[in-house]
């Protein structure tokens, strides 16, 4: 076996789609039944999870009160070639999650909107929301889940360095 398919291999394992233990790498079947992998693992996602948590607070807030965070991370790990660099890891999550066709994608895109502005993206970036966007984004900032009565209708939020404070929202219907 050539030294990159073994590394190739070896990054399988990490990522958690290759199982390895039937492999006919006497090695990699070894890394597959250690221990070290297992910690390996957990400090890898401890480690997403905190550059989440502080890099896209308002979609991390709500993937955790919906029970979802666990899942999402583990998938973004699993699933993508994460840079190392955590400037780019939460937009790629949210990049993620932003394809989503509920509340959730609504939140990861104007998250990565906030977040693109602030790296110097001229926008505009303009998003209709069938909810009110105040009480999600409120209920988001304060660290609560958002509920289930929050008024419908159409809005129209746009992400702008024009805008006062980044952002404007306004109702449309």
């Amino acid at each position: 076996m050539t030294l990159a398919a073994q590394q190739r291999k070896l990054l399988g394992l990490l990522r958690s789609d290759l199982d390895g233990t039937a492999d006919d790498d006497p090695y990699i079947q070894v890394v597959a039944a250690s221990p070290d992998l297992r910690e390996a693992r957990r400090n890898i996602l401890l480690w997403r999870v905190y550059v989440l948590q502080r890099m896209c607070p308002l979609t991390f807030t709500f993937l955790k009160s919906s029970g979802e965070l666990g899942a999402l991370v583990e998938a973004f790990v699993r699933d993508r070639n994460i840079s190392p660099f955590r400037e780019s890891q939460a937009p790629d999550f949210l990049d993620m999650l932003s394809t989503q066709p509920d509340l959730l994608g609504a939140v990861a895109r104007f998250e990565l909107a906030i977040l693109r502005v602030r790296e110097g993206a001229s926008g505009p970036f303009v998003f209709t929301w069938n909810v009110d966007p105040h009480a999600v984004l409120y209920a988001l900032a304060t660290q609560q889940p958002v509920g289930a009565d929050i008024a419908a209708g159409e809005w129209q939020i746009v992400v702008s360095p024009q805008e006062c404070g980044l952002v404007g929202i306004k109702r449309l219907t």
